[in-house]
Order: C-alpha cells, then structure tokens, then sequence
C-alpha cells in the first residue's frame, strides 16, 4: 500500500515536471534547504528514467540556469550545483551502452560550465580566506559548498564522460588549476587552525580538499593511463607524497617527545595521498610488465599510450631514490605503533586485537600504508630486500621504546612481504637464531614484539616450512599462549596456530604432542575474552582445527561444548555470533560420529530454536541449524524418540519455499533411511502431500531431488503402511498431470516418473489400479485407453532417460507391470521388447557398482560425511534394492515364461501374441538374452 501510494505520487512530481518542460528560477530561489534537496534528488530519479528521450532539455535548462542566473546568483548556485550533481550522479550510473553515449556527448559541454563557476567560487572563496577583512560566515559557507559541489560534478564529468582527459585543453587545464587550488586551500586550513577560525568553515575546506583527493582517485581508477599523460598529474603525485612524508616526521618528533600533536592530523588527505601512490604504483607496473598484452580489447594505440605513460611515471616519479625514500618513510614513520594505538591497546585488548585483521584498511592510516609498502615491494623486491634485510639484522637489539617500536614495524614489513622475500631470507635459521629466544625474554614492554613475533609466524608458516621448524613454531606459539601473558598476545598466537594448522604441507603426526596442551590454551581463552567478535574468530580457530585434526578432537568435544553452550544462551540477541557457535556444534557432532548421540540433547534444542518461523533469528540461523540436523542424523546409530520429535518440524518446512530445501529434503531422507516405516507410520499424508506442492517445478535440481527422497519412501517399507496415504495425497495425481500435460522438461518428467517405476516395482497391482482410478477421476470412466495411453507415454519417453540406473529401473518397472498379464499391459509386449533390447546390451556393458548410484548422487553440491552410520545405510539399501539385485536376462526369461503359462503354452503364446512382433524383434531379443 505504501509502495503504490509512494509510485502514485512519484508520477504525478514526474508528469509535473515533464509537462512544464523548463524551470522556474523562483524554484532556486527557495531558502529552504531540506526541502531543494529533496527536490533535487526526485528531479534526479526521473531524469534516470527520461533523459534524453522523454526531458531533452534537462541539462541545457540546468546550464543555462548556472550561465545565466535570473535572482540570487550566490543561492541560485547553490541549489543549481546540488540539483546538478544529484543529475550527473543517476545518469553516470546507467549501464547501458546506449545511455553512456549519451552522458559522453552532453558531458563536454556541461565540463566548460562547471568548470568556469569552479574557477570563479575557487577565487572568490580563496580570496576572502586569505584577507584580514571578515567576510559574511554564511555567504564564506554557501560559497564554500558551491565550489564542494562543483569538484564533485567535475568528478563525474570526468570520470564517466570525458574518457581521454589527456586529449583536451579544457580537463588539462583544470588538472593543473585543480592542484593549485588544492595547495591554495591546504595552506588556508592551517592558517585558520592555528588562528581557531569557525569549526563549520574549517571542516568545509577540509571537505573542498577531500573532494579533490576524491576526483584523483576517481580519475586514476577510471583513466589510469590518460591522467597519468597529464602535465600535471606528476606534480599532483609529488605534493602528496611532500605532504605525507611531512606529516610522518612531524607525528614521529611528538611521539619520540610524547607531547600531543599541536595540529591534529588531516588523516582522510594523507589515507588519499597514499591510496594514490599505491595505484600509481600497481598501474606503472602492469604496463611495464605486459606491453604486449593480448587482450582482443586493446587496441596498439592504447598500448603505446599505456607504455608512454608508465615511461613518465617511472622516470618523473617512481625513480630509484624514490622506492628507496617511499619504503623508509612508510617503515619508520606510518608503521609504527601510535600513543593511541597503545592505548587501546591497554583499554580495550580484545578490541585492538580484532582490528588487527580489519579489512577497513582504506579507511586507517597505518594499515593503508602497510598495503602501500606491499604494493611497493612486490613491484621493486629486488632492489628493496636487500634493503630490508639489512633492517632486520640493525633491529637485532633495541635499548629504547622507541627502538622496539622501530623493530616491529621492521617484523611487520617481514611479513608483510612473504611473498617478495621468501627465498632471500633464511627463515628457518631466522627463527630457530632470533625469534625463539625473543619468545622466550620477558618483560611488560616485550609485549609489543611477542605479539609481533606471533603474527609473524603466523604469516611465514604457509611457505614451506620443513617438519622440525614446523615443530618449533608450535612451540614457540603455545608458549605465547600461556595465560601469564598479555591478552593480545596470546590472542595473536592463537589466530597464527590456526594459520599453522590449517596448511596445505600440515602434517597430523608432527601436530598430536602439542595437540592437548593447544586445546587446554585455546579453550581457556576462550573463557577469558568477553567480546563477541573476539569468541567468533577464536570459534573459527577452534572449526579449522577441528576440520583438520578430526577425529583427534573427539577428546576436547566435551570441553568444547560445556563451554559454548552457556555463550549460546547469552547470544540471544546476536544471531551471527549464534550461527558461528552452530557450525561448531556440527563439526563436533561430525567429529563424534556415532557418539553424537550422546550430545543430541544439547544440540536439538537449538534446531527447534533455528527452525522455528516465530523467532526472527531464524533467518539467519536456519541454514547452519539444517546442517547441524543433518549432521545429527547421518551420524546417529539408530533411530530415539528425540530425534523423532523433530520430524513434524521437518515436514512442516515443505511448506515455505525456501533456499534450504534441497537440504532439509535429505533430511527427510535420513530420517527415510534411520526407520522408514516409523517415518511414513508418523508423517506419510504430510510428507506426500508436501512432496506433491513441488510437483511441476521447472528446476530441474528439484525435480531430480523430490523424486530421490519419494523413491526412498517407497523403498523403506511394504506398500501397505503408506499405500492409502499416497493414494490419498495429490503426489500421484500431480506426476499423472505433468506426465500427460508434458510441458516441462524431459528430463523433469522422467525423474518424477521414477516414483511411479519405483511403485510398480514394489507392487504392480497396486500401481494399476491406481491408473484405472486415476482414470475414472480424470475421466469420467475407467478406461483401459487410459492406462494404454500412459504406458505408451511411457515407452516413449524412455530415451529421455539419462542415467543407467535410472534406466534399468524403468525397464525393470515395465516388466513387472507385464507380469500381472493385464491384458493392457501385454498389448505393449511388443514395445517392451525393443526397451529389453537397449537394455540388455547397455546394462552387460557397465560395472554392477554403478547401479548403487542414483543420479542425485552425482550433484555433489551439498556435502555429506564421508564416513557415517547412514552411509552405511543408504549401502545397505541399495545393496537389496532390486535395480542393483536383479539380473535383467534372467528377469525377462521368468517374466516371457509367466506370460507364455498365462496365454496357455507355448504355441498359444506364438500364435496370440508373437505373430504379432516383428520378426527381427524378436531374433534381436532372442540373441541379447542368449550373450548374456
């Protein structure tokens, strides 16, 4: 309802607009600020739809109005500029290709506009910041914010509308006036923090300065190689890196004093100057790397752009000093530990530890610099480890806290480069000769390079370490562990014994001595840590190493679960932390196998909880808690009233259409599998009638997966404990409809048809009585015609049957229909025996192990154990199944020999009915059951 009231009167602002056709300058003369903003980006969501088709003169009418402003010019402006950007902004992001034309064609022209009022709000706002006269606050503001929403408009323009910016005069231009004004309004913002002007106008210059920094970024991302063939752009590059590397000398003297920084620092600019430098870098050494790129999309005039254009950059500014220089200031100045990190260090030391592996990294300075200084020496290791090297044998000894905070920045700048290192650093000596004794020194200020050291190891043991270091890194890493030690430290050391753990060279028997004291380590941190983001990463720790240890683990399980069980009680307003604990409690489960059913108690409360509609946590949990289901049931070793409780919740999810039902269908069939006859006894009418809402479904994933699961039920047990309620529900009559109606998929019809071969098989009889049921249903009468007409449906379609199983299955169906001499069915012989023909070769051709595997079983897209007491199960299921037990030959010689006593003899047989079959039929039959 409020989505129609909404769309109405969306239409009715639109036709408003459209039918005026132009704008009214009393409209930007409003001073109501809230109110134009709204305006403005309602005028934006038509123009998206409209522009240029059905509002041609949107743009025109907007520049006109900037060129020629009829009132206010100032407000006018003001609100023109922010109608503008909301305009640019929709129309910059349609995709298609047709529309990015159109912006490209219009975008020029609305480039000069902009341009010329930056130039002029630029000089005028410059020029009353820089004089001793007082000008107005608010007209100094709105000013201010014309000339922040003229940077972002030219943004855009330029980003998404003027491709080759270093082709044009005009974009040059502003390049080059843009980074003078950026200086120009650098230097006003620390004249006006040292002088302790307005709070608002300093933070709208600090906006106009981050707009720039965001129009070079947007312009680099966009134009790599066409910004960088800008005059300027070099320039541009070289004022931040002047400003980035002032800044770290003047944060790294107040650190060395401990005095407070007299000017705050302008972090976002310096986060921008180094995002810059960092793609500078990664773009100069793709184009040098592939000059001879194959990419049918590049043309050999944009290779020799992009080859220019790397040749500038590495020669104007990349230069071998500057790696040099850049490498130095981003270790000793911007890697270091601040006051204000050591102080939330000690306040909050599970909040430091998390942020640690933030992926925010663009967003704070030291973790920026620390992608900055990978970027540089993967591009430039061969020149810059020997460097760092020479940095870590200088760190050797520390005598001062400031040393140590050197120190780890150089452990930090180790791991880092991993990649760029490995194989000129001797690791294994460097951590059997350094590393290990630094373990073992104590003392509060080491805190700082024990948790350095532990992250440190966590980053090299991926890279080839031999067992004996292996070894010695599980040592090193349960000492940090110890609870005399800091909170962060042992933290850090257990993330890194995940990383250990959790390797492609991992090795159980080098683990197994330190498996006992890790666990008691890990699980008593687990104890101590409070945060719920702290026991989540220390909870996917504790899954990794299960994963990898598995059986090992069953030992700790229920340590493991009296510890999570009470965090699950009091994460009941945190679904995410609850659906972390959940796959633990599978793993646990998975791990204990047979045992889990001593533990079904505490996990089964939780399904009911994850599964319930009521809660609103569902949503998030009910994916894990199927899993944990599943699990439950795949490793119980026979079926308890507990577990049976559950199966009306699992039947009732047939109800809603979602995600999970895959999943929850083979739980359905493990509880099939545990007790068949249980199962159908408690739930037949629903589950057949649940199965029978999917009926039709054009998936042919569902399809196939329906069919498995009522296949098992037919299976499980004598046709006469589910026999009414199948009758009874509309699952036949479903497949009968779909079968005849033939609309979906071939493939589709025939895998719900294996519920009616599976149903012949068990009880022929039954199957065509159904038919003749069916009929007088459909029909009106009980037909033979009827039957006559799905059996030959039938015959026909088998060639749309794909796998072999599912072939004999269908052949054996069909044969045991033949055998209770419905003369319907006998009138078919004949198309029966050229199936017999197929059949016969095709099943003397495979191996009798692939009549164990139903075509669901190939999916493999929903992982099951690989060892578990169903498995044992389903084997032995299919192992009496009669696909996998009858010898086709044999069946067919017993079932001709029925019919022949029923027709009277063999000459009966002869003259009544194969007179009948083609001669050759009958020759080809004859041989196939002879080379049996």
């Amino acid at each position: 309802m409020v989505l129609a009231v909404f769309g109405e009167k969306l239409l009715k602002i639109r036709l408003t607009w459209k039918r005026r056709q132009r704008f009214d300058n009393d409209y930007y003369n409003l001073w109501m600020s809230q109110l134009t903003a709204q305006n403005a980006v309602i005028v934006a969501r038509i123009a998206r739809m409209d522009y240029p088709m059905e509002w041609p003169d949107l743009l025109p009418s907007l520049v006109q109005i900037i060129e020629t402003p009829n009132g206010d010019e100032r407000l006018i402006h003001d609100r023109a500029f922010e109608m503008l950007y909301e305009v640019l902004h929709e129309l910059s992001t349609r995709f298609l290709s047709a529309s990015r034309r159109q912006f490209a064609q219009v975008a020029p022209r609305v480039f000069q506009t902009v341009a010329n009022a930056y130039v002029n709000y630029t000089s005028n706002t410059i020029s009353s910041l820089s004089s001793s006269t007082t000008s107005d606050p608010s007209t100094l503001l709105t000013e201010l914010g014309i000339v922040s929403a003229c940077v972002k408009c030219l943004r855009i323009l330029m980003v998404s509308g003027i491709r080759d910016v270093h082709k044009y005069d005009e974009t040059k231009t502003f390049i080059q006036l843009g980074k003078q004004r950026l200086e120009e309004y650098m230097s006003i913002r620390l004249a006006l923090q040292q002088q302790g002007s307005s709070e608002n106008i300093q933070e709208m210059v600090g906006t106009i300065i981050e707009d720039h920094g965001s129009l070079y970024l947007g312009l680099q991302k966009a134009h790599p190689v066409s910004c960088a063939l800008c005059p300027a752009w070099t320039d541009i590059l070289r004022y931040y890196w002047q400003a980035i590397v002032h800044e770290g000398t003047r944060l790294t003297d107040r650190y060395k004093t401990g005095q407070p920084v007299d000017i705050p620092v302008f972090e976002q600019f310096l986060l921008q100057g180094m995002l810059l430098i960092k793609e500078t870098i990664k773009n100069a050494a793709q184009n040098v790397d592939n000059p001879d790129s194959e990419v049918l999309s590049v043309t050999e005039e944009e290779k020799t752009l992009g080859l220019e254009a790397s040749t500038i950059i590495n020669t104007q500014f990349l230069t071998k000093d500057f790696v040099n220089v850049c490498a130095e200031t981003l270790i000793t100045k911007y890697m270091l530990l601040t006051p204000a990190d050591m102080e939330k260090w000690e306040d909050e030391p599970e909040g430091f530890a998390n942020a640690i592996d933030s992926e925010n990294w663009e967003f704070e300075l030291r973790p920026c610099a620390e992608m900055t200084f990978m970027s540089l020496l993967t591009h430039y290791r061969d020149q810059l480890c020997p460097i760092l090297l020479d940095l870590v044998e200088k760190v050797a000894s520390v005598n001062s806290f400031q040393e140590l905070l050197f120190k780890d920045a150089v452990y930090a700048a180790v791991g880092l480069g991993v990649q760029s290192i490995y194989g000129r650093l001797d690791f294994e000596a460097f951590l059997v000769n350094r590393l290990i004794p630094e373990i073992s020194q104590k003392g509060s200020g080491l805190k700082i390079l024990h948790r350095r050291i532990a992250w440190l190891l966590g980053r090299w043991v991926n890279e080839g370490i031999s067992a004996d270091s292996r070894v010695t890194i599980y040592q090193g890493l349960l000492e940090l562990m110890v609870g005399e030690d800091d909170l962060v430290v042992r933290i850090t050391a257990a993330h890194s014994l995940r990383q250990a753990i959790d390797d492609w060279d991992f090795e159980i028997n080098i683990l197994l001595p330190y498996l006992e004291p890790a666990m008691d380590l890990l699980l008593k941190l687990l104890n101590e840590v409070e945060e719920s983001d702290t026991v989540m990463k220390l909870i996917s720790d504790l899954n990794t190493i299960t994963d990898r240890t598995g059986e090992h683990m069953v030992p700790y399980a229920p340590k493991i679960i009296n510890l999570l069980i009470p965090h699950w009680q009091r994460a009941e307003d945190n679904p995410l932390f609850q659906s972390a604990l959940v796959v633990t409690f599978t793993k646990i489960t998975a791990i204990l196998k047979e045992q889990s059913i001593h533990v079904q108690h505490f996990f089964l409360p939780i399904v009911q909880y994850g599964v319930n509609k009521e809660n609103k946590a569902h949503v998030y949990l009910l994916e894990d808690v199927l899993d944990l289901w599943w699990t439950m049931l795949q490793t119980a070793p026979q079926s308890n009233p507990e577990l049976f409780s559950m199966l009306p919740s699992a039947i009732g999810l047939l109800e809603y259409d979602i995600e999970g039902l895959r999943k929850i269908l083979k739980i359905i069939e493990s509880y099939l599998l545990l007790d068949g006859q249980t199962t159908l006894q408690q739930c037949a009418p629903q589950l057949f009638s649940g199965l029978a809402t999917y009926i039709g479904s054009t998936r042919d994933e569902v399809a196939s997966s329906i069919s498995y699961v009522g296949e098992t039920a037919l299976q499980s047990c004598s046709v006469q404990v589910y026999g009414e309620a199948l009758v009874q529900s509309s699952l036949l009559g479903n497949i009968l409809s779909v079968f005849i109606q033939d609309e979906l998929y071939a493939h589709a019809i025939m895998s719900y048809m294996t519920l009616f071969a599976r149903l012949a098989i068990c009880d022929a009889q039954f199957f065509l009585n159904y038919l003749r049921m069916a009929s007088q249903q459909m029909t009106g009468t009980t037909s033979d015609d009827f039957v006559g007409n799905v059996l030959d449906r039938w015959m026909e379609k088998f060639d749309n049957i794909g796998h072999t199983r599912a072939r004999k299955l269908n052949c054996i169906a069909l044969t045991n229909l033949l055998r209770t001499n419905d003369p319907v069915v006998l009138a078919r012989l004949p198309h029966l025996m050229a199936i017999w023909i197929d059949l016969l070769a095709e099943v003397n051709e495979v191996e009798d192990d692939l009549f164990l595997y139903a075509e669901a079983d190939l999916a493999g897209d929903i992982a099951e154990l690989d060892e578990s007491a169903e498995k044992d199960r389903r084997n032995k299921l299919r192992r009496e199944d009669a696909v996998y037990t009858t010898n086709l030959s044999d069946m067919v010689r017993q079932t001709l020999s029925l019919v022949e006593q029923h027709y009277g003899g063999a000459q009966a047989f002869q003259e009544l009915c194969l007179s009948k079959v083609d001669p050759t039929v009958l020759e080809q039959v004859n041989k196939a059951l002879t080379n049996q």
